[in-house]
């Protein structure tokens, strides 16, 4: 069934001066077929445009030459654009779309819309708005499972790498102390207001023991700053919300079932996901390749670039020669 082809609501133009050429977007800057407003809300990750997708305004970033192949990159809970910063940087030949999920940085912040489900849909939707095909969507965490939602609902979706994401809760742990946070009246005072020692604790258990996390940004309190952007919405009823979709069909069936080529990176020393079990489940599928990285933790485009780089870039060349030999 050929992609529907959506018409996006009217928007204003962007007025922020561009001085790129034609050819090329600078990191983070409007583009020009990114019709909308520059982001006034906390774009902690790097200020880009805000277009209203259905209704919803989300904060878009772009990168790369406007002909090149097409990646969509969704970040993790409680991070940013920011996070894919190393990779970006690396994937010049690459048209990058990068975005603030709902509830982070300069993305709308609702009570509700939380699931992947919805979420999905609304990717789907921009993808349709920005007329994109062929895509890979590139995930971390979290973003991983938005994705493999998003390719749920998007024939624009034709291949898959996603992060440090197990196939649901079960291979998983979530960090000591989480409860609180959950909570309804000490929850929203810890996450915005809580010691930053605390929150930088949790933030922190998203590398492998020891890497330099401050380091690893041009901004040495990205992780805190990105964390205390979260709405108290967005905590709750992501965490809640995921438990239950990956609960009706975990991310290998999913996967299975889309029949999409899928690459599934981990670091052996992720400390949110049994990498061991995750990749067991991951394996039993035909359509999905697995990696691991040794001496990395649950975020590899940040501890490992290098390594992820060239990941995606076989994965994709690979996909290619398997797709042109089916042809006849």
């Amino acid at each position: 069934m050929p992609p529907r082809h959506e018409h996006p609501p009217e928007e204003k133009r962007v007025t922020t001066k561009n001085t790129s050429s034609t050819r090329r977007w600078r990191i983070g800057s409007p583009i020009r077929n990114l019709a909308g407003r520059t982001s006034y809300e906390p774009a902690t990750g790097g200020a880009g445009t805000v277009m209203t997708v259905g209704g919803v305004d989300l904060h878009v970033r772009a990168d790369g030459p406007d002909d090149g192949p097409a990646l969509l990159m969704l970040h993790g809970f409680g991070a940013s654009t920011a996070w894919f910063d190393q990779i970006v940087a690396r994937l010049t030949e690459f048209r990058i779309i990068r975005i603030d999920l709902l509830g982070h940085g300069g993305s709308a912040r609702p009570t509700s819309g939380y699931d992947p489900d919805s979420q999905g849909r609304l990717y789907a939707r921009l993808l349709s708005d920005l007329n994109l095909s062929d895509v890979t969507v590139v995930g971390h965490s979290m973003g991983s499972l938005f994705g493999v939602a998003t390719a749920e609902h998007s024939t624009r979706i034709t291949h898959l790498v996603l992060m440090g994401e197990g196939p649901d809760t079960s291979t998983g742990t979530l960090p000591p102390g989480e409860w609180a946070i959950h909570t309804p009246w000490i929850g929203p005072i810890l996450q915005q207001h809580g010691p930053a020692f605390v929150t930088n604790r949790v933030v922190r258990r998203a590398f492998s023991p020891g890497f330099d996390m401050a380091a690893a940004f041009r901004n040495p309190s990205q992780g805190l700053d990105d964390a205390r952007s979260l709405n108290h919405p967005a905590f709750t009823q992501s965490m809640k919300l995921r438990k239950v979709w990956t609960k009706q069909l975990g991310l290998d069936v999913r996967l299975e079932n889309l029949a999409l080529p899928a690459l599934v990176i981990f670091g052996r020393e992720d400390r949110f996901y049994n990498v061991d079990a995750a990749l067991a489940r991951y394996r039993a599928v035909r359509t999905i390749t697995t990696t691991v990285l040794e001496h990395v933790g649950h975020s590899p485009m940040i501890e490992a670039p290098d390594r992820v780089v060239d990941l995606i870039r076989e994965f994709l060349s690979t996909a290619d020669l398997r797709k042109n030999d089916r042809q006849p």
